[in-house]
């Protein structure tokens, strides 16, 4: 009796059979029937999974039947290596809103790349891709990498992207007023994000790099400097402020209590003296007597009261009312001020 050579064939799990790199795939024997073996090479183990060794690999099977006929078959086995996925960026550091670029190092080619920035956008591309950044913090970044024969691989780098809120520069000032008689002023530097400062005074007098410096300002009256605070962070992204400071002059003077216009030549007028802080164009100064009625009146500071009135001559001794109002050289303010004067002739 001569029985015929089983017909031996492989059936693979996934079929056909390819794989990526530490996936499995399960081998197993067909056509030797009921009760028939199979014996495989290479160490696989009938309707086991294993996994194979990167690249293409022939698997041999010999299928005995119940007969104890024999026969043979072999399969190729590829196994697909997985990319190394990689990546660099332009900059690691920037300030907020700026863009960032990414470019794609992976060491195999990527049919479909899939991104994910860390501020809960993602984009595509395998090659070089840009992402505008506009949330302030740490970012960790992911980069998907599919090739063309579908292995995957991935690699995510952990707070690879830092986004530095920009400066906020801002600064105050005291004493406000500032005036001539006390010109030192201390700047209080209320930036925030920023760790470097430089000062500009206005009085070409230097800069400063302190965070809260003092300074002394010329003592010159009525005058304007524009003071300049420049803010930097680590990364160099910048802000700057300025504000105008004022120094201004003290309203001095003095009013006499009495005058004497008896012709000798001393003390025959009466006026205010003034000093400074005076606005010289906004000045009225009247005289009243005891009923109200205006004896004196000027608008000039420097031209005073020689007592008379009128054509009348010299007015009686007495006490008399006086009135000045003038504007405030500094502000435009008014200020007003009576009191009373003694004539004695």
């Amino acid at each position: 009796t001569v029985n015929p050579l089983p017909l031996i064939g492989i059936a693979a799990v996934p079929f056909p059979a390819e794989v990526c790199l530490n996936e499995e795939v399960t081998l197993s024997g067909t056509g030797a029937g009921i009760g028939g073996t199979y014996v495989w090479d290479l160490g696989v183990v009938e309707g086991e999974a294993f996994s194979p060794t990167l690249g293409t690999t022939i698997y041999s099977v010999i299928g005995t039947d119940a007969n104890g006929c024999e026969n043979s078959a072999a399969i190729n086995v590829t196994v697909n290596p997985l990319p190394v996925v990689s990546f660099t960026a332009d900059t690691t550091m920037i300030c907020n809103p700026d863009h960032v670029e990414f470019t794609n190092t992976t060491d195999l080619p990527g049919d479909d790349c899939v991104w994910d920035f860390g501020d809960g956008v993602s984009g595509t591309g395998c090659g070089t891709v840009s992402h505008l950044y506009n949330t302030v913090g740490d970012m960790d970044v992911t980069l998907t990498v599919t090739t063309a024969e579908g292995c995957v691989s991935a690699v995510s780098y952990a707070d690879f992207i830092s986004v530095l809120a920009v400066p906020d520069a801002d600064f105050i000032y005291s004493p406000q007023p500032i005036n001539v008689e006390n010109t030192q002023v201390s700047f209080r530097n209320k930036t925030e994000f920023a760790t470097n400062y430089e000062w500009f005074f206005g009085d070409e007098s230097g800069n400063s790099t302190e965070e809260h410096p003092i300074h002394y300002y010329p003592e010159i009256p009525d005058a304007y400097y524009d003071v300049l605070l420049i803010a930097k962070n680590d990364i160099g992204c910048v802000d700057s402020i300025s504000k105008k400071l004022y120094i201004e002059d003290v309203i001095l003077f003095f009013i006499p209590n009495a005058f004497t216009p008896d012709g000798d030549s001393f003390n025959e007028t009466f006026k205010p003296i003034m000093t400074s802080g005076i606005d010289f164009y906004d000045y009225h100064f009247t005289i009243f007597n005891r009923w109200g009625e205006i004896l004196f009146e000027s608008y000039d500071a420097q031209y005073g009261w020689d007592g008379s009135y009128g054509g009348q001559g010299i007015v009686e001794s007495g006490v008399y009312v006086w009135q000045l109002e003038f504007g405030d050289r500094a502000s435009d303010k008014k200020h007003l001020h009576r009191g009373h004067l003694n004539l004695s002739k």
